[in-house]
């Protein structure tokens, strides 16, 4: 075993004077332990870090992009040496040709792959019910478009939360598309570049109506399925029409441990949608639940309007059933919901494979207008990104999405197309 200890006393590298310094380096074979001075171990394999080299011969030094051929490397490849660098990186030389690479601890400690590390990068998901009604993630308009620090707060707390709501936005028709404009672009499907919610005679889809609607997410029938949903409320004065949202990752959390294999048949039959209409014909099958590759839960897929004729294995069909109804009912408990009105000006931002929205029926007399559109989250949370890299260096941290003004009381807003 070949060990190596950073000297703490190089002018040069500020990485040995923080608590995230590399204090000691050992390697045996092809793997390479790494240990930071505030406690932190992390163990990498060869093939992993060669892989990973970030010299310029390695990966372009413009865009970062891998030069590197993975199967160019041998399948022997370990370290003839593993030893700090003036700078605090940690330098390998490899067999196989000498080539020296070095890497920084910071980044080390930001894709280590072993123990605690891969739980470092889960996103920090607040998973939440009604304790949150009165503490929403919220802004204002203009503070969000003149302030970055606050616009990426104001992110974070849609991907923190699943959700967030914007106020004072101007009651223009099409500022919807201008708020999706802050952060990516607007996904443009069958209802348009964005559309409009209110009552229309002979409507094509129930959202076109003043009848309640049951929590739901927004066009499981499409493939893929559009991960954002925007509504601005552009006007309201009819009684009711009160937004409902659920926290779809918490119900499916709670009903793991309470029924695991209603659970489990929930993530691994799919299940037909569709939607219809005279120029359209959407479907497709997906899980209700669906995992992500850690185990985590990483979509909800509910929409009942929209769920078409079950196709499935004979002796699945009442299992299937008792297990939707069950997480149906959980899904409609007052635990888990959060219910609210938004007023001329309000935006409401969701995250449509996470969070269930629906409406309390509202009557035909007085005015209720919506306008929505969809958009990428993955648009979200490059910007996101971008402003967390560029803020952290100016020395703004996030405050994870939370603002401190106050939950609007209950008005009148909510749904889009399903």
């Amino acid at each position: 075993m070949a060990s190596g200890h950073p000297q703490g006393d190089s002018p040069t590298a500020e990485a040995l004077t923080s608590s995230r310094r590399v204090e000691r380096l050992e390697h045996e074979g092809r793997v390479i332990a790494v240990s930071w001075a505030d406690g932190y171990h992390g163990t990498f394999h060869s093939i992993w870090l060669r892989d990973n080299c970030p010299c310029s011969e390695c990966a372009h030094p413009g865009t970062g992009q891998r030069l590197l051929d993975t199967i160019s490397i041998p399948g022997d490849i370990a370290p003839s040496s593993v030893t700090p660098a003036e700078d605090g990186s940690v330098e390998i030389v490899w067999t196989h040709g000498g080539h020296i690479s070095r890497y920084a601890p910071d980044w080390l400690r930001a894709h280590s792959y072993s123990g605690a590390g891969l739980g470092d990068r889960d996103a920090p998901l607040m998973l939440w019910g009604r304790e949150i009604m009165h503490d929403l993630p919220e802004a204002d308009y203009a503070d969000v478009v003149s302030r970055e620090e606050t616009l990426r707060d104001w992110l974070a707390g849609v991907d923190r939360f699943g959700f967030a709501i914007l106020h004072q936005v101007p009651i223009r028709p099409g500022e919807v598309t201008r708020v999706v404009d802050l952060f990516g672009y607007v996904r443009e499907t069958n209802y348009g570049r964005l559309f409009d919610v209110r009552s229309v005679v002979n409507p094509n889809n129930l959202a076109f109506t003043g009848l309640p609607l049951g929590v739901h997410t927004d066009n499981p029938y499409r493939d893929p399925t559009p991960t954002l949903q925007l509504l601005h409320c552009l006007s309201t004065s009819a009684s009711g029409g009160e937004t409902i949202l659920v926290d779809g990752f918490r119900v499916a959390e709670a009903l793991r441990p309470s029924d695991s294999d209603k659970f489990d048949l929930l993530c691994r039959q799919a299940i037909p949608f569709r939607f219809q209409d005279e120029q359209t014909d959407l479907a497709t099958e997906v899980p209700v639940i669906t995992l992500g590759p850690g185990g985590g839960v990483a979509a909800i897929h509910f929409n009942n309007r929209s769920k078409a004729p079950l196709v499935l294995d004979e002796d699945l069909i009442e299992p299937y059933y008792e297990a939707y109804r069950r997480f149906a009912i959980m899904l409609a408990d007052p635990e888990f919901e959060i219910c609210f009105g938004l007023e001329a000006g309000d935006l409401l931002i969701m995250d449509n494979l996470r969070v269930l929205h629906g409406r309390t029926g509202f009557s035909a007399a007085g005015e209720r207008h919506l306008q929505g559109c969809y958009a990428d989250r993955d648009g979200l949370r490059s910007r996101l990104a971008v402003l967390n890299r560029q803020l952290i260096g100016m020395g703004a941290p996030s405050t994870e999405g939370r603002t401190t003004a106050p939950a609007r009381p209950p008005a009148s807003p909510a749904p889009g197309p399903r």
